[in-house]
């Protein structure tokens, strides 16, 4: 296993149990929600990718921060915490009546995600640890959407749709 996974895996554990224990939910998203859902999917992450209401952005940034994160790229919908070449991207949710929307920079408008995309248990597993995942359908509807937006899709993102089918055909 290279050194990128490996210190992501740590990463990914040390973050879910500091959340956990302020009582905290935040989805993993990416490729590593796709890991989470499918112990046999593995693939190269650039980074880790985490969805979490605003409302409890304050409280996670502080959270990073005393873990010794530095935060930047700070914006009114997504934050990034960096440790090193550790890489987690933080985008920003908001409840709309019954929808959970964020300004998603992909579709470059504000995305109304799918209802259930963001499961009120843990619903997957990294290394063990149980984890908070989007839904594999939100996922593939997300990719699928910000294809439509004229934003192409890399070789990864192929892959992932067609793990995502899957997932969903089997859980049908």
């Amino acid at each position: 296993m290279d050194k990128r996974r490996l210190r992501q895996l740590k990463a990914i554990m040390q973050l879910v149990e500091a959340l956990d224990r302020h009582g905290i939910k935040a989805w993993l998203g990416g490729g590593w929600a796709l890991e989470a859902l499918d112990h046999n999917y593995r693939r190269d992450h650039a980074d880790i990718d985490f969805h979490v209401f605003a409302s409890d952005a304050p409280s996670v940034r502080v959270l990073l921060q005393e873990m010794g994160y530095n935060i930047v790229d700070v914006t009114a919908s997504s934050f990034t915490a960096e440790w090193g070449k550790l890489r987690v991207d933080w985008e920003l949710l908001w409840e709309e009546g019954e929808a959970i929307v964020t300004y998603d920079s992909y579709v470059e408008a504000t995305y109304v995600w799918p209802a259930k995309a963001f499961p009120p248990e843990k619903s997957g597993e990294i290394n063990g640890v149980s984890v908070y995942v989007m839904s594999p359908s939100a996922q593939r509807q997300h990719k699928l959407d910000y294809d439509k937006k004229q934003k192409r899709l890399r070789q990864k993102d192929m892959k992932d749709l067609a793990r995502l089918r899957s997932l969903i055909h089997d859980r049908l």
